[in-house]
């Protein structure tokens, strides 16, 4: 487990290196429409999630959002977008995915995500908007 959580630091320690590399996909023009901060939980770890979803012109919803683990205070930064309730996104350096739904009354989110790369993690995560 000791190893697992060192290989997850190193991962995590590029994609900081990297920094807001996936604000880079946001159209032009996108307006912000939501926040959502929250928790997940997995087997492995856990830690702060959120998510912004915006309105692109033309009526996209792009997402971006990050996971930042409480023990080791990383980051994971993914991005993606809402099509009617459901959230699917994708991380912008590792492989996996969160996916999840926006509640009825648009007040909260909630789903699952993995980490299909080593160290390798899936749990479920909540969030509320801000």
């Amino acid at each position: 487990m000791e190893a697992t959580r060192k290989t997850f630091t190193v991962v995590l320690a590029v994609l900081l290196l990297t920094g807001c590399a996936s604000m880079m996909g946001l159209p032009q023009g996108s307006t912000l429409i939501g926040d959502y901060e929250g928790s997940f939980e997995g087997k492995f770890f856990w830690g702060t999630i959120g998510v912004k979803v915006y309105e692109a012109p033309g009526g996209a919803k792009p997402v971006l959002g990050y996971l930042q683990q409480t023990a080791q205070q990383n980051t994971l930064n993914f991005h993606g977008e809402v099509k009617g309730s459901r959230l699917e996104a994708e991380y912008s350096f590792v492989y996996g995915s969160i996916t999840g739904e926006i509640s009825p009354d648009g007040r909260m989110m909630s789903g699952a995500y993995k980490i299909t790369d080593p160290p390798f993690d899936r749990g479920t995560w909540k969030a509320i908007k801000r």
